[in-house]
């Protein structure tokens, strides 16, 4: 199959920034949702499960139709279906802005996922287009545009909703008028010129797949492993992703064909988003409350803390994109950023309660650097090895494992650290004898400290040494959950420099060639008899 391009590529640089700008409601909308939902759901009178679900509909929307989004570009016109998306997002972020109630607020927040799941996984195919002969170059700028814009808009959607709750839901749509505008002229319009019937079955089994996976797994840290909130969901979710494969792997015009991860590129760079993913969701999320617990930072100054991380980030995609422009090989970026991001959640695993700044600032904008290495790497292998009729399912299937191995490790994490935590809590209080009745007022008084309650009815010396005591816990908590988040990295570094290593091997003896690959995942060159090992 053949891509049919529109037009002609004018003006690179302004349609890489009009992309950018499109993948920028996956940055901005989640900061925005988690300053403004606060309010919404005292405002709207939601109950705990209500709130809990409203907060992450949209993330389920968006893996629900990351795919579909993606397969619909492949056939309707990839830049078709991302402006419609971002129109998507525009209606559904001002329905969740005028919600005069809870369900009018999911139905916003819903119809806002479908709208980023088709403009951000499809602003990410269409770099093929705009820039052909300079993928890795592409990619980099995509990202490194990205990550610059989320340290302008996080502060903009704070700045929005300190305004109210509806402001901040309203950032998001203001973006994406703007991405619209930018998307209009002078973007390549792409899709297949060649397409089976739309798989059905397929895309409505991964849909279910992702949903019962992502929504499981971020309810482990809450209801625990063994709850039926975890297990019932993420069940679901393994068979109909087992479904998934068999069916996929069975017909002829599969809308995302699993053959092609008999590549071993492709293969390694699933474990690599696994990791980066997975080192992201902890660093953000533990770390901060890390921050908060022991260290009384305020929440300004946990998001102004962080900031280095980005600002590294944007440093590592630059960079990472020209490595690889210069020929530089995939594995050794790979080799590299893997070994950075294990090395910095060891070194946040020495941590202890004098701990300054410095001593996290360091891994932070280490470990940016690394991740921004590693994904700008697999992200030119997601944009440049599919089949020109599958780059929008391709495209959209990075998001995809984004969005699960973040909820991997946030759930991991979170289950680790209060685990450790709670045992830890609970063999402090044995060896201080202190008694049943009292444990209950003293975990009452750390949550109060915690959240800046008043403690003025409590002794200020119990208060210091029962809060000493569990910051003493809960640290030693964060540090062996650290170490433990280092060997999940190191595991899928292992198979991740495995896999290219075959690789290597593969293209050294002419059965790896670089270029797209044919629906059942060979080389395209050598499918057309072309036996010449290329780079």
């Amino acid at each position: 199959m053949s891509t049919q391009v529109a037009g002609h590529t004018k003006g690179t640089t302004a349609a890489l920034i009009a992309l950018t700008a499109a993948s920028c409601l996956q940055v901005v909308d989640p900061t925005a949702n988690n300053i403004a939902i606060v309010g919404a759901s005292v405002d709207l009178e939601m109950t705990s499960s209500g709130r809990a679900f409203a907060a992450s509909v949209g993330t389920l929307a968006l893996a629900a139709f990351i795919l579909t989004t993606g397969a619909l570009g492949d056939r309707l016109g990839r830049r078709r279906i991302m402006l419609l998306g971002l129109l998507t997002a525009i209606a559904g972020g001002v329905i969740t802005a005028i919600a005069p109630t809870t369900a009018i607020f999911i139905l916003g927040r819903g119809i806002t996922g479908i709208g980023i799941a088709a403009s951000f996984g499809l602003s990410f195919a269409l770099l093929r287009e705009v820039l052909p002969d300079a993928i890795p170059k592409a990619v980099a700028f995509w990202l490194a545009g990205q990550t610059a814009a989320a340290l302008v808009l996080g502060v903009v959607a704070g700045w929005m909703a300190g305004f109210g709750w509806r402001f901040g839901y309203l950032t998001m749509p203001i973006v994406a008028v703007l991405a619209f505008l930018m998307c209009l002229r002078g973007l390549p319009e792409a899709k297949a010129d060649s397409v089976g019937p739309f798989d059905y079955l397929g895309l409505a089994s991964i849909a279910v797949a992702l949903i019962g996976l992502i929504y499981g797994l971020s309810n482990a840290s809450t209801y625990g492993w063994g709850s039926t909130q975890v297990l019932v969901p993420v069940l679901i979710g393994l068979v109909f992703l087992v479904l998934f494969i068999w069916w996929e792997g069975r017909i002829s015009s599969p809308a995302f064909p699993v053959k092609l991860f008999r590549d071993p590129e492709l293969a390694g760079s699933v474990a690599v988003g696994f990791s980066f993913n997975m080192w992201q969701a902890v660093v953000m999320i533990q770390l901060s409350m890390l921050w908060q617990y022991v260290y009384q930072y305020t929440p300004l100054q946990v998001s102004l803390g962080q900031l280095p991380m980005s600002l590294a980030m944007v440093v590592g995609a630059v960079i990472a994109g020209r490595l690889l422009s210069k020929g530089i090989p995939a594995s050794a970026n790979l080799i590299v950023g893997h070994v950075l991001l294990i090395g910095t959640m060891v070194m946040f695993g020495f941590s202890t309660t004098t701990s300054p700044y410095i001593f996290f600032a360091i891994p932070m904008i280490v470990g940016g650097f690394a991740r921004m290495l590693n994904e700008t790497t697999m992200g030119q292998f997601f944009v440049a090895k599919p089949p020109p009729a599958l780059t929008g399912a391709m495209a959209s299937s990075k998001t995809a494992i984004g969005q699960t191995s973040f909820a991997l490790g946030t759930a991991l994490s979170s289950t680790f650290l209060f685990g450790q935590y709670g045992r830890g809590i609970a063999e402090a209080f044995a060896d201080a004898n202190v008694e049943p009745a009292q444990q209950g007022q003293y975990t009452g008084m750390i949550q109060q400290y915690i959240s800046g309650g008043d403690m003025s009815d409590y002794d200020p010396a119990v208060v210091q040494r029962v809060i000493d005591e569990a910051s003493e816990v809960f640290l030693s908590s964060f540090n062996g959950t650290m170490f433990i988040i280092a060997g999940f990295l190191a595991f899928f570094a292992v198979i991740s420099t495995l896999l290219f290593a075959k690789a290597n091997r593969d293209r050294k003896a002419g059965r790896l060639v670089d270029g797209p690959l044919t629906l059942d995942g060979r080389p395209a060159a050598l499918a057309d008899g072309d036996t010449t090992a290329q780079g």
